[in-house]
């Protein structure tokens, strides 16, 4: 029987693999969390600034055309001069990008001897140079990364004003190669061959994945340098930049209520170590009255009357005092206890005291710190409430995330570990550098779904495990939901992959076959032992 072909984890659209997705999915999320997030943003902005924006953070939609309106300081004779600035810098390589929020990507371009920052503003749509980067907080939007990967290190190979053929407006577009970005109401990034959206960031209403409808161009022409164009950029980006402030100090002072609240923690602490230390010289003095008596009481004891001769009464005689005892310990014990924390805390007293002056200090710095991060209203305020923040540790001392696995570890019901693969990539992780020859092997039959890896198998596979592993199989494929299925299982040794086979697609020879019904308990049971 000739060895069959079999594709690893399930195809996204049949064609691209589940890595593509994740990479395409990135704006999909984004996207769903971009109107909570803009609201937000605008009621800070709105709070700081209460005078409003030089014009709506969101601009009121144009009837006439179906899109964001325009504000006056930019038109396409503004654009065009300033695209045109731009296309002298053809060649520029992309050094590095960042977005400082998911409508603006500022650009780092270096030519021989020089660099230039360049912006490309969805809001507004308009791309020019700019003399600095646009304020933005510390964090990025998550979808960045995969802009990144699209263009750092490409060159810029032209800079045009295009009309979208399904819209009226004209928008700028960038161009590197093998791939465009485009400024419409959000920013996409297209493939130039087939035209595929590549990356979408958040409020587009094209999605990666779907076709950009292509567009047409209007000429630069020669324009003449943009008269007071400084200013014109500076004012296209004023909202952009008062959004940016009022985002980086919204994360500053939440870095800061944090900080604020463990110390407080803290504070907490050692105020409660200070007051056991205090407490210490009384817990010394009890263990004395107690040590005379200790050999003549009974374990068990809940209480103990001792007189303590440092006080007498009219007549003479010792007070009587009552001194309360664990009476899971001999009274000899209780008092043993009683010297050793005594001993620790009087050791610990000058080090407590030193502890909390140095916990106050801080506490009291980073609530100046908050007030004046609460209050800043510039970048600059905000750089220098940062400054004074303290060094993060080194990431050796901070310690690191695990790395990530290509498998979810699954515990069968005689203990033996599970292996499942997450995606396509990852089953080939996980079959072709995590498994070992012999390992057990198990795939859902003619259909798509997960590599699954029983290691440490043996000559003799315990039937109960290789029940499980099938049952995983059949529930990680595109079978799940069926009443039966069909999995086939074999070692790892008889697994390969043929020369440029997409991700998760492996031959395999030797294999069995086994029937699985799919048992709900059974299933939520093992799924309960993820590890």
């Amino acid at each position: 029987m000739p060895p069959k072909l079999r594709r690893g984890a399930t195809h996204w659209d049949g064609r691209r693999t589940d890595g593509q997705k994740e990479g395409f999915e990135e704006g999909f999320e984004e996207g769903r969390e971009a109107d909570d997030e803009a609201e937000e943003l605008a009621q800070e902005v709105a709070r700081t600034y209460p005078g409003g924006l030089p014009y709506p953070a969101r601009p009121p939609a144009n009837p006439e055309v179906g899109s964001p309106a325009v504000p006056p300081t930019i038109d396409d004779e503004d654009r065009k001069r300033l695209l045109l600035e731009l296309r002298a810098l053809v060649g520029a390589s992309v050094q590095r990008l960042w977005l400082p929020s998911p409508r603006l990507c500022v650009l780092q371009l270096r030519l021989p001897g020089r660099s230039a920052l360049a912006v490309i503003d969805a809001r507004l749509r308009f791309a020019a140079l700019v003399p600095e980067r646009p304020t933005a907080p510390d964090s990025a939007p998550r979808s960045q990364a995969t802009l990144r990967n699209a263009l750092e290190g490409t060159r810029l190979s032209g800079a045009a004003l295009v009309v979208p053929r399904d819209r009226r407006v004209a928008s700028p577009r960038l161009e590197f190669g093998e791939r465009v970005l485009i400024a419409e109401e959000a920013l996409l990034c297209v493939e130039t061959a087939s035209g595929k959206i590549l990356w979408a960031s958040s409020g587009a209403s094209r999605r990666p994945g779907s076709a950009y409808p292509g567009a047409d161009e209007i000429p630069l022409g020669d324009a003449q340098p943009l008269t007071s164009r400084d200013r014109k950029v500076r004012e296209a980006l004023a909202a952009e930049e008062q959004a940016g402030v009022a985002a980086r100090r919204k994360e500053l002072v939440a870095r800061l209520r944090t900080r604020v609240r463990k110390l407080g923690r803290t504070a907490a602490a050692v105020e409660e170590d200070a007051a056991r230390a205090a407490r210490a010289g009384e817990e010394r003095a009890r263990a004395e009255l107690l040590l005379p008596l200790a050999s003549r009481l009974a374990r068990g004891s809940r209480e103990a009357r001792v007189p303590d001769w440092s006080r007498l009464d009219e007549e003479g005689r010792p007070m009587e005092v009552v001194i309360a005892l664990d009476p899971s310990l001999s009274p000899a014990e209780n008092a043993a206890r009683w010297l050793r924390r005594a001993k620790r805390y009087r050791t610990a007293a000058e080090r407590i005291a030193t502890r909390r002056e140095q916990v106050q200090a801080e506490l009291s710095r980073t609530q100046a710190l908050l007030a004046r991060a609460e209050t800043a209203q510039s970048a600059d305020e905000l750089a220098a409430v940062e400054a004074e923040l303290p060094e993060a540790p080194p990431r050796s001392l901070r310690g690191r995330a695990a790395p990530r696995l290509p498998y979810r570890k699954f515990i069968s019901q005689a203990g033996a570990p599970i292996l499942v693969g997450r995606s396509a990539r990852d089953n080939d992780a996980l079959t072709f550098r995590v498994a070992r020859g012999n390992d057990l092997w198990l795939h859902a039959r003619g259909l798509q779904g997960a590599h699954v890896v029983v290691p440490g198998a043996g000559d003799s596979p315990d039937a109960r495990t290789l029940g499980d592993a099938a049952l995983l199989a059949a529930h990680f494929s595109a079978g799940r939901g069926e009443d039966r299925v069909e999995v086939a299982w074999t070692r790892c040794k008889h697994v390969r992959k043929a020369k440029g086979a997409p991700a998760g697609t492996v031959i395999v020879t030797q294999e069995k076959a086994l029937r699985v019904r799919l048992e709900a308990e059974r299933l939520a049971a093992l799924l309960s032992t993820e590890t």
